[in-house]
Parts: C-alpha cells; structure tokens; sequence
C-alpha cells in the first residue's frame, strides 16, 4: 500500500470559502482526507521572493486593496472561515509559520534569535488552538525554510515537520546518521527522537510548471516511495476570478485516478506516525 497526503498550503485570514470549494469541491464530497497548512496571523505587508513574480511584490494570496499594509490579520477573526473548515470531514490542520512575512531578507523561521521564535510559535499556536479547538501537530515552515535554532523549537514543540527537502546544513548533527541511511534507502523522511522529518516533491500543481513535465515527476516520485505529500495552494488554480481549467481538470484527475486506485490511500498526516513505525 502506498499512501498519499494533500497538503494545500497558504490558508488564511483572506482565504475565500467559495475558492476553497471550487478547487476542493470534489474532494469534500468524496470525503478524501485532506491537510491545510493555516497561517495564523497574516501579515498584509508579508512580500514573496518567488521568480515568477516581480521584485518587491505582495504575497498573492493577500487582496490588493489590503496588500503593504502593516496591519496583521489572526484567522480566529475571520469566524466562518474557520467554522467552515471545522466542518470539513476528514480536514486536518497544520501549523504554517505566524505571518508568513520573510524578515530582513530571512524567510520567516531562518531567523536566529530564539526568542523571535519561541515567541512566533507560541502565538501562532495559540490563535490555532483558539480557532481549532486543539493543538498543532504539524509544522510547516513558509518556503521550507528553517535555521538550525527554528528546528530545535519545532521539535519541542511538534511531532510532525512537513518540508520540500530535508537541508543537512540545518539539521542537527544527530540527525545526521538518519539523514545518510534516509538518503542510501532511497526514503524521504527521518524519525528522530519522537519527530517525523517527511520530505515532498515540491509543489508540482503550479500554474508557473509546464503540466506534463510535473506529471511525469509526479509519477517517478509515487512510484519510487511509500509517502507522497501533494503540495497544492489554492490561490494558483486562479486566474483573477476565473479558475484555470487546465491546471484544475490535471489535479483532478490525478487526485481522482489516485483515489480509485486499490493500491493508494489517501491519509491526514495525524496517521503517519503509526504508518512509518509499521
């Protein structure tokens, strides 16, 4: 059996309900499990650093007429948002960073200060906590970045950290024997000292990545592991307001070819533990 996770990442304050059900619509029905990465407290002033946008822009995700203001939004106030996702069946919930915002040309958890982060996690999972009812499990750091010392107060702290690649410059030199036999067995996680350190395949559902050349990636990543994490974010499957047929109708099938497919089975990432320690 091989297992497959949905991970959509960016889910916000802004995050409208009916983006959310266009994309996921057939996903809800169905009842698939799948896991939002939630930023707790967006900042509308957060910029992204990715190529495919000019230098100095706003994070997309972040309405226009809100976008450089110094103003943070907790998604706890945005009330039926978050009543929303509660009432998803088999919807899990991540941690993914505070506000997103890099700072001073750091992404968010490549900072050193320990008290920046420890204070960064504790609000970050407290307005998680008030709006879920319970406590993150997982982490997911924004542009899976990370400092040595962001790891540390993760692993305190959860039992899950979900990333594009595990840096061997980042982690701790305990970890360092997991990470070579990780890398001779061809796996893409480590656990260590009651954390899950789980790899993916980058976010191969893009609007900026030709579709059959992801696919293809795609397809040698699933067959070469027993864990998947199918990073998606749901803002890129837009066009302003119009949904992008193309990239929607490939996720689609592909979700759905994987789902009536005996030999897959798609999980939330609270059951990883119990699978990798099989």
């Amino acid at each position: 059996m091989k297992y497959i996770l949905i991970r959509d990442d960016d889910v916000n304050y802004f995050t409208k309900i009916d983006d959310l059900n266009r994309v996921y619509g057939f996903i809800f029905e169905r009842n698939i499990p799948i896991n939002f990465a939630i930023i707790p407290n967006i900042d509308a002033s957060a910029k992204t650093i990715s190529n495919n946008y000019p230098k100095n822009s706003y994070e997309p995700f972040i309405p226009k007429e809100f976008q450089g203001k110094e103003n943070q939004f907790p998604i706890d106030e945005n009330h039926k948002l978050v009543e929303f996702l509660k009432s998803l069946k088999n919807a899990e919930f991540l941690l993914h960073g505070f506000t997103h915002k890099s700072e001073v040309g750091r992404f968010e958890f490549e900072i050193e200060d320990e008290n920046t982060i420890e204070e960064k996690l504790n609000k970050g999972s407290n307005i998680f906590e008030h709006s879920f009812e319970k406590k993150p499990e997982t982490f997911v750091a924004p542009q899976d970045k990370f400092s040595q010392k962001s790891f540390f107060a993760i692993q305190k702290r959860f039992e899950i950290f979900s990333l594009g690649w595990i840096d061997k410059t980042r982690i701790p030199k305990s970890f360092l024997i997991k990470y070579y036999l990780m890398k001779l067995r061809n796996n893409n996680y480590i656990f260590k000292d009651n954390l899950l350190v789980l790899q993916h395949p980058g976010c191969q559902f893009s609007r900026f990545k030709d579709i059959n050349k992801s696919s293809l990636i795609l397809d040698k990543y699933i067959n070469s592991h027993k864990i998947t994490v199918i990073v998606v974010h749901n803002w890129e499957f837009f066009s302003g307001k119009n949904l992008n047929q193309e990239l929607y109708t490939a996720f689609k099938n592909r979700i759905l070819s994987l789902w009536r497919n005996e030999n897959f089975k798609f999980i939330n990432f609270s059951e990883l533990n119990k699978i990798i320690c099989k």
